[in-house]
């Protein structure tokens, strides 16, 4: 039981905040260099983006993940709670600190990316199952690579096993160590990139979706998988039957946080009643909604992720 009640989903990944500067050209080894324009994105890693688009559909969401005392982690720890997520096992802890990266764009365009640890790197086998059973009453979990992948699945697998949630696990990034088999995962999620590499193929490899994920399937045991290939739309397969979902063409401003948007509309569609074809068509139409918007955590208007009703309206404009 949550905070604010009981919860329906439980989100375990990773929050990190990414720092942004300007500079005319990227340095030299050793240099010391003017940068200017430098802000704190306000997005955050896949935990915290996943449950914060959860939260903002209304959805009761409870969050597993561990900060550092920072600034960051309080950051985090902010945007969930202002979407209504419950973050009581967002564990802090002093030997750790926050994930950051930091981006440096130079005049060209040309980006260079320092990425930082997550600090779920620290998570132990016990806070986790902790965190799993004092939320026990949640019917799905969602969890991904944004942490270390064997904490990732650990946690999918004690969800599965002993709760009976319905389990989905977002694959990035790919791990460089093999998986093994994952029966405990009901659907693993990728890219249609990511589902190439995956099965050990080139990037021009001419793969039907169906064989695509079918193979995906066999390789690692699990019952589903859901592949997203960008505004085409996504492709599925759920224990043995495929269907695609077509996306919905938009003139898109900004993409960061589409897929992790499409996954959180997904279950947030299961919870509330939707088949899994009627939730990945409504999980499009978020993520279409969504690229129109800049931002991901900000709460300007018109921006970031989108509350239900300014889907819904969205979706209603459409026709």
């Amino acid at each position: 039981m949550g905070k604010y009640g009981p919860i329906d989903v439980i989100v375990m990944n990773s929050h990190g905040v990414g720092q942004v500067c300007r500079v005319h050209r990227l340095p030299r080894r050793g240099e010391t260099m003017e940068a200017w324009d430098w802000h704190v994105e306000e997005d955050g890693g896949k935990g915290a983006t996943v449950s914060v688009a959860l939260g903002r559909l209304g959805i009761s969401a409870g969050y597993i993940g561990k900060v550092g005392y920072d600034p960051w982690g309080d950051m985090g720890e902010a945007w969930m709670s202002e979407a209504g997520v419950d973050t009581t096992y967002m564990y802090r802890d002093h030997s750790v600190s926050t994930g950051t990266g930091l981006i440096m764009i130079d005049d060209e365009g040309l980006n260079t990316i320092v990425d930082g640890d997550s600090a779920c790197r620290a998570l132990t086998e016990q806070e986790t199952r902790d965190a799993i059973k004092a939320m026990s009453e949640a019917r799905f979990f969602i969890t991904g690579f944004g942490m270390p992948f064997e904490k990732a699945l650990l946690g999918a697998k004690i969800a599965k096993e002993e709760f009976g949630m319905t389990t989905f696990c977002n694959a990035s990034p790919l791990p460089s160590e093999p998986m093994g088999k994952i029966g405990f995962v009901d659907y693993l999620v990728v890219n249609d990139v990511e589902a190439k590499v995956l099965c050990g193929l080139d990037e021009d490899a001419d793969l039907s979706h169906e064989e695509l994920l079918g193979r995906i399937a066999a390789l690692l045991g699990c019952s589903g998988a859901i592949m997203t290939c960008g505004p085409e739309g996504s492709a599925v397969l759920d224990r043995g039957a495929y269907f695609f979902v077509p996306g919905i063409k938009v003139e898109a401003v900004y993409t960061i946080g589409a897929g992790d948007g499409y996954l959180a509309a997904t279950v947030a569609g299961l919870a509330r009643g939707k088949t899994l074809r009627e939730a990945c068509s409504w999980a499009s139409a978020y993520a279409a909604c969504k690229v129109t918007r800049p931002g991901t955590m900000t709460t300007r208007p018109g921006e970031g992720y989108p509350r239900l009703e300014e889907v819904e309206e969205w979706i209603e404009e459409l026709g």
